[in-house]
């Protein structure tokens, strides 16, 4: 990165644990990677990623960070970390058998066995399948996984509230995001409305959830946690930091699930997931213009 104090991986496969964020670098088309640990604000490495790749998702990544997936004119890519930048190891060609129009790769997504999942199919919204390759072995061709996702709006409710509406969607058998509306018991729908956006994943079940309404309106605290249950229809959310008047804040689930970090305009806190214990102000709140937020990795 050229920038007194950047520290590259050594020693170790992938990168670091901590709040990863990234800065676009349009003189030679690459994203630089910053790893801070969130508890003293110090930076703790930094890697390089192609242009063109989509580093916002954890899922892009495999375990360790060690190596990166995205897509490129439809293909399927993949890039592995050597000596601080990521650097292409793997191409994927989308089979074109399954439609008329064009077949592209979306989404790709790092799973437990190791194994890199991906949609193919002629839109991100309509029918097609899903694919996987072995990421350590470039010559294998995509293995078919059967029928692809298709982003889907399923409408729920909250358990215990009467007035509420629950958009929750899902690709294939998986929720990617809801959105949680509702009126809180006794008020009215001028000022007892709230509304949620539950975008970010802790499990393939729950979700954290902001508010952008006033304090007053965020019935579920600044920052909640929404645990969905398709098969019954209902979804569950409870508070895990309290109601604020701060702008809408970045929440970011740690690697254990068990904590979560909260960013907003007065700086960096860490709570519990369960909401048992009051935000902490974090070291790293004294960083300024740190780049694009990413994850907790």
């Amino acid at each position: 990165m050229g920038d007194d104090g950047v520290i590259e991986p050594t020693g170790q496969v992938g990168l670091p644990s901590g709040i990863v964020v990234s800065k676009d670098n349009f003189s030679d088309r690459t994203k630089g990677l910053l790893v801070y640990d969130i508890t003293t604000g110090n930076l703790l490495a930094t890697a390089v990623a192609p242009g063109e790749a989509s580093v916002s998702r954890r899922e892009a990544f495999d375990e360790t960070m060690h190596r990166l997936a995205y897509t490129s004119d439809c293909e399927l890519q993949v890039a592995t970390l050597n000596g601080g930048t990521y650097v292409p190891s793997g191409r994927w060609k989308p089979p074109q058998a399954f439609g008329k129009a064009r077949q592209c790769f979306d989404t790709p997504t790092f799973d437990d066995d190791g194994r890199l999942r991906a949609s193919v199919g002629a839109t991100a919204s309509e029918p097609g399948r899903v694919m996987s390759v072995d990421p350590a072995k470039p010559d294998e061709a995509p293995r078919d996984e059967g029928a692809g996702s298709v982003r889907q709006e399923k409408k729920l409710r909250l358990a215990g509230v009467n007035k509420s509406d629950v958009r929750v969607y899902v690709r294939g058998g998986t929720v990617t995001s809801l959105i949680v509306t509702g009126v809180k018991p006794g008020g009215d729908v001028l000022s007892g409305d709230f509304w949620y956006d539950c975008k970010t994943p802790v499990d393939t079940v729950t979700f954290l959830c902001t508010s952008s309404l006033d304090a007053s309106r965020q019935y579920y605290g600044g920052v909640a946690l929404a645990m969905v249950d398709v098969s019954a229809g209902t979804v569950r959310v409870k508070q895990v930091a309290p109601a604020t008047e701060a702008s809408r804040p970045t929440v970011l689930p740690a690697p254990d699930r068990k904590r979560v970090a909260i960013n907003d305009s007065t700086g960096w806190y860490t709570t519990s997931l369960d909401g048992a214990s009051s935000p902490a102000r974090q070291p790293l709140s004294d960083q300024r213009n740190l780049g694009d937020i990413l994850f907790w990795a």
